[in-house]
């Protein structure tokens, strides 16, 4: 069997000289080949030179814009570590500040599932009035699916002491 050789070129000027047809594969319409600009790597034609350089300029802004997010990203997961950081920091010496409302020598510190188990009047008068459970959030920060788990224990009254000899 002969070897048929053909270039690039003639595929291009038979196919355009042909009546050939080709399916968009968006919308399934039949497109004549002879109605298109055919082109090659080597040889582009104005308009696939705009459409190419258009194309590029898209990825161009995409980039960018990743950069832009992945940099905003970074800093939301920084920012967000360092209020984790500050909020862990102030829950331990919050019994310290003024503004916190039990006296410091009743609190007694677990911080994981809660922060605090107050004995409220303990160190005052020597005699417990009160026992409070406590966990300390700062800013926009929900107490635990755990905690949540205690809290609704608390409210239910499914709380109890065990004296074990």
């Amino acid at each position: 069997m002969p070897q048929i050789k053909s270039n690039h070129k003639e595929i291009i000027r038979t196919l355009k000289d042909g009546n050939f047809y080709i399916e968009c594969p968006c919308c399934s319409e039949e497109i004549q080949l002879r109605k298109v600009e055919l082109f090659d790597n080597d040889h582009f034609t104005n308009d696939a030179i705009e459409i190419y350089q258009s194309q590029l300029e898209s990825v161009r802004t995409i980039k960018e814009n990743l950069k832009k997010i992945k940099l905003i990203g970074t800093t939301k997961s920084e920012t967000g570590a360092l209020s984790t950081n500050m909020g862990s920091i102030l829950e331990r010496i919050a019994p310290l500040l003024n503004s916190f409302r039990f006296n410091h020598n009743d609190c007694r510190s677990l911080f994981d599932p809660i922060d605090y188990v107050i004995f409220d009047g303990l160190s005052d008068t020597g005699s417990v009035k009160k026992i409070f459970f406590v966990d300390i959030k700062t800013g926009n920060a929900r107490l635990s699916s755990r905690q949540r788990e205690i809290k609704n224990l608390i409210l239910s009254n499914k709380v109890t002491f065990k004296k074990i000899v």
